[in-house]
């Protein structure tokens, strides 16, 4: 990928009948920053995400065009094979929906999320239980710490402008959880995942590739 490394993470939200399916694309990228350390002298480089896409599929659009449409957005020319991810909700789909979605030509790598209420998430058995609040944690560090940017003219932006605003954290006995108060959270969740995916495969300012959830960098 040259001297600036580019991955591309996709999130989405799997809508249950009355809800949409939400789809957003994070862009992480590592560019020089036109300095120099002092010390070694090389070129420093850093690390910057970008939501590129942000959307909210039409209601009634079943699992199996959504998967089409995945397969269609992985292949685009900007993709390539070992630097795409997509994360999506598992939660009560079943495993007809993540066999649709392994059946198709998707590059990449596939991460099925199961979003419970707990404290705790972990890898089991091809799919990944994960925290509703470590989720929204990601999205709340992505933006305060890891300087998350929304693209110029990005589609969708005032709706997931929106969910982000209706989103609040409350403390509890058990540590912070977060509520929403808005008409939907599709969007926000469909980042949530998008950004998970991005520290699966987060890349490191150094040039290289690191491996790792939430801690990350």
């Amino acid at each position: 990928m040259g001297m600036n490394q580019r991955s591309f993470h996709i999130g989405v939200d799997l809508g249950k009948c009355v809800n949409h399916t939400a789809v957003v694309v994070v862009e992480q990228r590592v560019v020089p920053t036109g300095k120099k350390d002092p010390v070694t002298f090389e070129q420093i480089r850093e690390r910057q995400i970008v939501v590129r896409m942000a959307e909210r599929v039409k209601l009634g659009t079943g699992y199996f065009e959504i998967a089409g449409e995945l397969e269609r957005l992985t292949n685009c020319a900007e993709f390539e094979a070992g630097n795409v991810t997509t994360a999506f909700d598992s939660t009560g789909v079943g495993n007809v929906v993540e066999e649709e979605f392994r059946r198709r030509r998707l590059r990449g790598e596939l991460y099925p999320v199961v979003i419970h209420g707990g404290q705790q998430g972990s890898y089991r058995k091809g799919t990944w239980p994960t925290p509703r609040t470590e989720l929204l944690l990601g999205v709340q560090r992505a933006f305060e710490v890891e300087g998350l940017a929304l693209a110029q003219g990005l589609a969708g932006c005032d709706d997931l402008i929106e969910e982000l605003q209706g989103m609040r954290k409350v403390a509890t006995a058990k540590g912070p959880r977060f509520e929403t108060s808005g008409r939907h959270d599709d969007l926000v969740f469909a980042l949530a995942l998008a950004l998970f995916g991005a520290r699966m495969r987060m890349l490191a300012a150094d040039g290289g590739r690191s491996r790792g959830w939430m801690g990350m960098g």
